[in-house]
């Protein structure tokens, strides 16, 4: 029997709060990571340059500073993203763990400057700023 998809399960109040919840707190972790080690010596993985090259292939015009969340979650949107994570299941733990991403990177974490993505998506950013640093 195949297991029903996202879009198929009920959203249930309780778990979206505790999904809020350790999302906050891998954001925190996050951003406490970016404002306290020099981002040369940031490596989230061990495959940092390898995501970072596939990222460039697939997302040519994606924008660091200001992330367009309609474009991400419309539904071709989330499909190609889905297929460039879903390369990574075996190969990056946690890849599709939800957790908060800022929209702009001169805004704080406030409601209006959040999002909900996966991990991966957040890792990725996290790696073009450290090549960024390397420049």
């Amino acid at each position: 029997m195949a297991l029903p998809s996202a879009d198929e399960l009920e959203q249930l109040p309780e778990i979206e709060k505790q999904w809020a919840v350790k999302a906050t707190q891998y954001a925190e972790t996050y951003f406490r990571l970016i404002s306290s080690i020099d981002g040369k010596s940031l490596r989230l993985t061990p495959i940092d340059d390898e995501i970072y090259q596939d990222f460039q292939n697939t997302f040519p015009n994606f924008s660091l500073i200001e992330i367009d969340e309609e474009e991400m979650k419309s539904t071709n949107g989330k499909e190609i993203w889905r297929n460039w994570i879903m390369k990574y299941e075996k190969r990056v733990s946690d890849y599709n763990f939800g957790t908060l991403l800022r929209k702009n990177v001169d805004g704080d974490y406030t409601e209006e400057n959040t999002m909900f993505v996966t991990r991966m998506q957040v890792r990725v950013i996290f790696c073009i700023f450290e090549i960024l640093l390397l420049i």
